[in-house]
């Protein structure tokens, strides 16, 4: 797999997880690495692991649902002067509740969070990355934008949107010859620190235990030996080399895509 010698990568989410791996494995292959996460902290880490591994990279604080935040960090890409060559859109947030119960503003914050900033990502990302010369978005979606899932309508409907956002944008860059290639991703379940977020109370819908002696946070390996085929949960380092090679020139005929990493979630 060519390396990224020479480009920036902006990677959206990269504070801890997927957004992380993806950063580390990226500055690995000599992309200068622009670390953004709400959590500022979180960045200052993904680089700190960057640097201390040889790489080069950079934090912003970014808060993806802000036009105005958009531009001012792109503006900062800018500004750096390496062209930028890959944009990954991998913030995301996830709400398990029932939908008939569900506040409105909780379902315009996930389409907020996973929608509207792949779209602003794109809208300011894809010009600068044709202005370099071209390159490539990953839209970090899941198999949630593939099939449904009971309490998960929010997701479901935002990450349905990036799969189908990320398909007409490809063939806007196609119609335009920008050689800009754009695809998305759709991890099933990926041991990440997001899965201790939710409690033992949402491990009935996923597959994990419930009740008395039920472990206090969802165990993304345990949840798995019961809904992954293969019976293990994917790496975020195993996302992250897909990344990488959706990224790179090895994968120039691929735009428009969809690609599952889920053990065989979806195979039925």
């Amino acid at each position: 797999m060519a390396g990224f010698e020479g480009k920036a990568a902006f990677v959206t989410g990269a504070g801890s997880g997927i957004g992380r791996a993806t950063s580390l494995a990226l500055a690995s292959r000599g992309a200068f690495v622009w670390v953004t996460d709400f959590d500022k902290a979180g960045a200052d880490g993904t680089v700190d692991l960057i640097r201390k591994a040889g790489g080069s990279a950079s934090a912003i604080a970014l808060d993806v649902r802000h036009e105005a935040e958009w531009e001012a960090a792109l503006a900062e890409v800018d500004a750096h002067g390496v062209p930028l060559g890959v944009l990954v859109n991998c913030a995301g947030k996830n709400i398990i509740t029932d939908t008939f119960t569900m506040p409105l503003e909780d379902f315009r914050f996930l389409l907020s969070v996973n929608v509207e900033s792949a779209f602003l990502g794109m809208k300011l990302g894809i010009p600068r990355i044709a202005k370099s010369g071209g390159g490539a978005v990953v839209n970090i979606s899941s198999i949630m934008g593939l099939k449904g899932q009971a309490r998960m309508a929010g997701y479901c409907g935002a990450k349905g949107a990036v799969r189908m956002m990320t398909k007409a944008i490809a063939l806007e860059c196609a119609e335009l010859r920008n050689n800009v290639r754009v695809n998305s991703l759709h991890p099933g379940i990926v041991d990440t620190p997001a899965w201790h977020k939710h409690s033992s109370d949402e491990a009935g819908m996923l597959g994990g235990a419930t009740g008395a002696g039920a472990a206090p946070k969802l165990d993304a390996h345990e949840v798995a030996k019961t809904m992954v085929p293969i019976g293990v949960a994917a790496s975020a380092e195993e996302i992250a080399e897909t990344v990488c090679f959706l990224a790179s020139d090895a994968a120039r005929h691929i735009t428009g895509a969809e690609i599952v990493i889920d053990g065989g979630m979806t195979a039925d």
